[in-house]
């Protein structure tokens, strides 16, 4: 038997292979030999095992040192070409081994970090472009837009990233950078400082209610900085007066809104009680009146039909005295009266030998206010003559300075007008397309009268802010909208229209919702048609109501407080791209209306058209570039390189400086109520000299060449509105308050005040004669004054003494005038009779009444028959 096979082995510790491989195991290694894994092996007897002990191990010499090879190093990075190779690289720079030998381009790769950083810096730059791109989507955007954008940047934007905050606008300027004050976004930049606020309590006296808010866009408000600066330059102190810094100061009301007020909202206009609803005057002076009314006023104001209206008053006042006189309504009645407060106001202006009594239009305007806006009218619903009655009545406060009153009417004859959707297109087949062009002239009316109240006194207008769809009135006066072939297709095709003529027009984009890109659209686009166009009343209102749509858009995305969160990077892309619309609608002004050209054979009613566009569109530039009229600029010492807030800075005083060029160095207040739009033209010379005052208030800063200019436009607006005081109570108070305001400047300044007048204007009464038969009446001759469109022939004067209009109706004022008092009065008596015995009236035969040409339903809503009147309420 065998033997255990445990007697005959023994256990070799297993070795490690390095150790096999070099010899010499350390001690270390022995330890871990003893507790390695054991191998049984086979052996003979003891002897056997120790001649084989010595053998046990097996030492390996090192190799001897020889050379290393040259190139068995591993390189960090191997060049393309080694890698497209599928080579060892030697990584030689700046060329390797393999691509030296074999002649070929070598580059190396771009690491992981440094890769990732070139795309980090590429991603943001990406991402700043793109922000920079939404930003001036968003200057350009409707608010509720623009609120969503701001909003979106706010949340992922890269505001906290270093390099983007200080990557530089391409319309900012280096005065908006962070020191100080001008790390805020508008509200302590320009003119636009505290636009959300009100600065002091409107409702402390009656004084105050009667001016109420005045905001940034108005010159009021303009005046209010123009007097602190006058302060400081009288005490011989640069910079604005702080009315904090005492409190005798802070106390003061004179830099009160009240106290700046040159409107005359604090007088009354109401007359004497009672009053004779149903009078009338003479029938020359009626014809007279009312003949004023559509040369002068009627144009630029067509809220009534010119063809309609005149054919009814013909009618009213060729059956009054017979037994089946013409009975009209209340309303329209208070619609004639109103026409006639208007003229008498302007009658009184121009000394026209035909006015009647100085308070006559205060008689008009009670006798309009009893027929139509009394208590009971007041809270009926609204229909179309009581928004011409409205619209007329705050027309009529505006021309006597009651601009808060008109205000008030305005809103309430805009909310009128909205009730009826007249703000809205008409599509239904029962309305004549001519009945729809007078509705949508009547909105345009109220549009644009409710657009120049709010820039005059800087007040929101929230509800011409996109919320309407009216088209833009046709080119062609009324009585050609169915006698002219191109009126009679654009009337009768809303697509032709839309096409031809909307389109067209710069206010498009505005309209429509565009940005700046439809600025470039619609300058490419074809105007041959409209530019080569005779001039007529309608031509001029389409480019009024354009130009008033784009002056708008600046009071909605500058002077609101939507914008009072904006930075004034942003607000600069909004005015850049406004001012380009303005621009665009200069260029496109047919050559019959452009008013940088001057016609030696204007008609006087051209000569009105030209006057009156041009100073709404040096107005709107004035309001455009008012925000960046301020001292901020006197910090920029390098002439050389102009910022974007001075370049508007200076468009603002050139436009004041170009409206001043329209009128003659010496007044001329006759020539100026008859040609110039005689509501609004004491605003327009009281935008302009404010704004020279404040430049010069501020040093010249902007101008500093033109210094001597700008004192010389002062004078000329002192001048003119002392002698404009003599008819306007209102011009006396803008005399008073720019005299006073210059003569501080000139005490700080050392300006002379030898050539301006230092006495008020006394009140009399001109020649009945007329001042037309002067000889000297246009100024010295030779005079050439840019822009001056005072020199018209005579004989083309409406208002002369020898015009052929006035021998045309010599024999017609001449026919007997009956007594419209009793008869009309009469009939109203008889009228409450029959309805109290219940009696019926005699019937007024239709062919007293003429054709309405814009639909009989329309001509019944003028002059309801005489069973409409009586009907009794169900």
């Amino acid at each position: 038997m065998k033997g255990p096979r445990n007697s005959q082995s023994r256990i070799v510790p297993l070795q490690h292979p390095k150790d096999r491989l070099f010899g010499g195991a350390s001690s270390t290694r022995e330890a871990r030999a003893s507790k390695s894994t054991p191998l049984l092996e086979d052996g003979v007897g003891g002897a056997s095992d120790s001649a084989s002990a010595p053998n046990a191990k097996v030492a390996i010499p090192r190799q001897p040192p020889g050379n290393t090879p040259r190139y068995n190093r591993r390189v960090p990075r191997a060049c393309e070409s080694c890698r497209t190779r599928k080579t060892k690289c030697s990584g030689d720079t700046p060329i390797c081994r393999q691509c030296r030998e074999l002649r070929v381009s070598c580059q190396y790769p771009v690491g992981w970090r440094e890769k990732m950083k070139n795309d980090v810096d590429r991603l943001t730059a990406e991402l700043q472009d793109y922000e920079s791109f939404v930003n001036d989507l968003r200057a350009s955007a409707e608010t509720h837009t623009a609120d969503w954008v701001k909003g979106l940047i706010d949340k992922h934007g890269l505001r906290g990233n270093p390099s983007f905050e200080n990557t530089p606008s391409q319309l900012s300027t280096p005065q908006n950078e962070v020191d100080g004050d001008d790390a805020s976004p508008i509200s302590s930049i320009g003119s636009l400082n505290a636009i959300d606020r009100v600065e002091e309590d409107l409702n402390r006296t009656k004084h105050t209610r009667a001016t109420g808010y005045m905001g940034k866009s108005s010159e009021i408000s303009w005046m209010q900085r123009l007097q602190r600066e006058a302060e400081q330059r009288a005490r011989g102190n640069p910079g604005t007066l702080d009315s904090n810094t005492d409190e005798e100061e802070s106390g003061s009301d004179r830099f009160s809104l009240h106290a700046l007020n040159y409107h005359l909202d604090d007088l009354e206009i109401s007359v004497a009680e009672p009053v004779q609803l149903y009078s009338m005057p003479s029938r020359h002076l009626a014809h007279r009146l009312f003949d004023d009314y559509l040369k002068t006023v009627h144009p630029f104001f067509p809220i009534i039909s010119k063809p309609l209206f005149r054919a009814q008053f013909q009618t009213f006042f060729d059956s009054s005295g017979r037994y089946s006189a013409a009975r009209p309504s209340n309303k329209w009645l208070a619609i004639l009266n109103t026409i006639f407060a208007i003229a008498a106001k302007h009658a009184h202006l121009i000394h026209a030998p035909w006015r009647g009594n100085e308070n006559d239009h205060l008689v008009y305007l009670a006798r309009a206010r009893r027929l139509s806006m009394n208590g009971e009218v007041l809270f009926s619903h609204p229909d179309l003559q009581q928004v011409q009655v409205e619209g007329l009545i705050a027309f009529y406060l505006m021309t006597s300075d009651q601009i808060n009153r008109a205000w008030r009417i305005s809103a309430l004859a805009v909310r009128s007008a909205i009730t009826l959707g007249i703000n809205l297109k008409i599509d239904t087949p029962k309305t004549p397309n001519v009945a729809k062009e007078a509705r949508y002239r009547v909105w345009w009316c109220l549009y644009s009268f409710e657009h120049m109240l709010g820039i005059m006194t800087g007040r929101a207008i929230y509800s011409l802010d996109g919320g309407y769809a009216t088209p833009l009135p046709l080119p062609f006066e009324e009585e050609k909208l169915q006698e002219d072939t191109d009126a009679i297709k654009l009337l009768n095709d809303p697509d032709a229209r839309d096409e031809q003529l909307s389109s067209l027009m710069a206010s498009t984009g505005i309209r429509q919702s565009g940005n700046k890109d439809d600025i470039q659209k619609s300058r490419s686009k074809d105007r041959a048609w409209l530019k080569n166009m005779p001039s007529n009343s309608g031509l001029c209102y389409l480019y009024y109501c354009d130009l008033t749509v784009i002056t708008q858009e600046i009071v909605n995305k500058v002077f609101s407080t939507n914008s009072v969160t904006l930075m004034w990077s942003e607000i600069e892309a909004r005015l850049d791209e406004l001012r380009l619309r303005i621009d665009l609608w200069h260029s496109s002004l047919p050559a019959s209306l452009d008013f940088t050209h001057e016609e030696a054979d204007d008609h006087p009613d051209q000569l009105r058209y030209k006057l009156f566009l041009a100073f709404h569109y040096y107005g709107a530039r004035i309001t455009l570039g008012r925000p960046c009229l301020c001292r901020r600029d006197a910090r920029l010492t390098n002439t050389s390189n102009q910022t974007f807030s001075h370049l508007m800075a200076v468009i603002t005083l050139n436009s004041a400086s170009g409206m001043l060029d329209l009128i003659p160095d010496e007044p001329n207040v006759l020539q100026l109520y008859k040609l110039c739009p005689w509501w609004c033209v004491l605003r327009y010379l009281m935008q302009a000299a404010t704004v020279i005052l404040l430049e010069l208030s501020f040093g010249s800063v902007h101008m500093p060449e033109e210094e001597l200019k700008l004192v010389q436009l002062s004078k000329k607006c002192i001048r003119w509105f002392h002698a404009m005081s003599e008819r306007s109570i209102g011009s006396r108070r803008a005399w008073q308050l720019c005299d006073s305001i210059f003569r501080k400047l000139s005490s700080g300044m050392k300006y002379s005040t030898d050539d301006i007048p230092s006495k008020p204007q006394d009140r009399h009464v001109i020649s009945e004669e007329g001042p037309l038969a002067n000889a000297d009446f246009f100024g010295p001759a030779g005079s050439s004054v840019p822009g001056d469109y005072f020199n018209l022939h005579l004989e083309d004067s409406m208002f002369g003494q020898r015009s052929t209009e006035d021998d045309i109706w010599t024999n017609y004022f001449n026919l007997p005038t009956p007594d419209f008092m009793p008869s009309i009065q009469n009939q109203h008596q008889n009228q409450n009779q029959n309805q109290g015995h219940g009696h019926p009236h005699n019937h007024i035969p239709d062919n007293y009444f003429p054709y309405d040409p814009l639909g009989e339903d329309f001509m019944r809503s003028l002059f309801p028959s005489s069973e409409e009147e009586n009907r009794e309420p169900n």
